[in-house]
């Protein structure tokens, strides 16, 4: 919290403001012929990591200026009643993958994966960029392309796979990235499409640069894809010699090679003096390793996605499902919520990859990856905080306000403050609806969560102050979104 907002996130006294840095007296300024402002919120509460605050909220210019009673809220041009719902900072998702399946035309794409991140409360997207080429000139021509289709806020993190990638990474910081990613089970036939695989001399050499960069000063850390590739290709080799098919992609790709790259990828950055973080974590053993990391002192963040939270070998299609890493146990679902609440997995994002079900038609071949962006904040909501797992402050703290300090996007995103961007979400608690894939606008034709009946919904969402979303219906409009650089030193 700023020195200007309430402290403690206690009530505000009668006729009191918060606006800019003052303290003022509402009643006497409104008097005074006040110039109104473009939106408030009433009959709210709003949702800090803190805790919750009843308080409504005045927006101008895109940004968040006063935050006060309902009564005492400055004059404005539309006023929007919250029906006593809550308010949270719009939620920032730190892993997506835009432009995938590539046969997707890109435009098409862009449109409807934001227009289901505006739909879904997600205000701004940290898409991963991956090319062969320059990554400069990718990032460059990506925010061309993305600012005249996307719905939702942007910001960039790039993949490594050569050694004349990392040596763009200072140009890359420059461009506003604060992070590259080590995808490193891609290699020999699990290499990506178009893209060579690396090696652990690429793992070291970008783990080194990456802490060059940070003794010069700059908010810098390296992002990293956690499976020995060499013991599942020896595996996979073992179950097709037998004509045998796993009965799910776990068997096939167990919780163990996840957890020696992790240890692996630890012990290497910390000897390098590199900032690691270890993305999508699926495993109970990872919640373990990761405390006992910072523990010791290493500079270790964890991140996991919804999907690991409640989807298991037993309660979904092993094809539909099918993700790198995998879909685990259900014990590894208890776990890592257990990781949430006690600090040790600090983001909770999605790795969006949406695919289609002709994209996942046989079990060695079929793509990875699934959509996720829309049900993100209703799958925490209902499993999550109505069920008693986490708090709303907790999921306010991992999907909101952490990835904006991690990513450089603080203070101006994952927060409710007077001067932050008016990225805001209403949430109905208590509506309940079933999720179907016919009401999502991602272009994937499934959903792994089919027929869920979940309880907890956005019914608004904005970014900057525009309005996206809307009782369910998107309002806003394609290129509304905007290139977000990080804040790296």
């Amino acid at each position: 919290m700023s020195a200007a907002q309430p402290e403690n996130w206690s009530e505000l006294s009668p006729g009191t403001w918060v606006f800019g840095d003052e303290r003022l007296v509402g009643r006497g300024i409104a008097a005074a012929g006040m110039t109104p402002v473009d939106i408030t919120i009433t009959n709210c509460r709003v949702v800090g990591r803190e805790g919750t605050l009843p308080t409504g909220v005045a927006i101008n210019n895109g940004k968040i200026v006063a935050l006060a009673r309902d009564e005492d809220l400055p004059p404005s041009h539309r006023v929007i009643d919250a029906r006593g719902n809550y308010v949270i900072p719009g939620l920032v998702d730190a892993h997506m993958h835009l432009l995938y399946p590539s046969s997707v035309e890109h435009t098409m794409n862009l449109q409807h994966e934001t227009r289901a991140s505006a739909a879904g409360g997600v205000t701004t997207l940290i898409h991963l960029i991956m090319d062969p080429g320059s990554l400069t000139q990718a990032c460059q021509e990506f925010v061309a392309l993305y600012e005249q289709n996307g719905y939702v806020d942007l910001a960039l993190t790039a993949a490594i796979f050569s050694d004349d990638q990392i040596n763009e990474m200072p140009a890359l910081v420059d461009f506003g990235l604060p992070a590259v990613k080590l995808l490193i089970p891609y290699r020999g036939e699990e290499s990506l499409e178009g893209m060579p695989g690396i090696d652990d001399g690429l793992v070291y050499l970008t783990f080194k640069r990456v802490a060059d960069l940070k003794k010069q000063g700059y908010r810098v850390f390296c992002r990293v894809h956690c499976e020995n590739i060499e013991v599942f290709l020896k595996m996979k080799r073992q179950f097709v010699a037998r004509e045998e098919e796993p009965n799910s992609w776990n068997e096939a790709r167990p919780g163990f090679i996840e957890a020696e790259a992790m240890h692996r990828c630890i012990y290497l950055a910390d000897a390098l003096g590199c900032p690691l973080y270890v993305a999508h974590m699926t495993i109970k053993e990872g919640v373990d390793i990761i405390a006992r990391a910072r523990g010791e002192g290493k500079d270790v963040l964890a991140e996991t996605c919804p999907q690991y939270l409640v989807l298991n070998t037993g309660n979904t299609d092993k094809l539909l499902s099918k993700v790198n890493p995998p879909i685990r146990a259900d014990r590894d679902n208890d776990k890592l919520w257990e990781g949430i609440r006690n600090g040790v997995i600090s983001v909770v994002a999605t790795d969006h990859a949406p695919c289609c079900r002709e994209d996942k038609q046989e079990f060695w071949t079929a793509h990875v990856g699934m959509a996720g962006v829309q049900t993100w904040l209703p799958i925490m909501l209902s499993e999550g905080v109505n069920k008693g797992k986490i708090t709303l402050g907790k999921l306010v703290e991992v999907c909101c306000y952490n990835p904006a300090q991690i990513y450089g996007l603080a203070p101006q995103k994952g927060v409710i403050e007077v001067g932050a961007d008016a990225d805001l979400v209403i949430v109905d608690l208590d509506k309940e609806a079933r999720v179907t894939h016919t009401d999502i606008h991602s272009l994937t034709d499934y959903s792994n969560y089919e027929g869920w009946m979940l309880k907890g919904w956005p019914v608004l969402s904005m970014v900057r102050g525009n309005i996206l979303m809307e009782d369910g219906e998107i309002v806003g409009r394609a290129g509304t979104g905007r290139y977000m650089p990080a804040r790296v030193k």
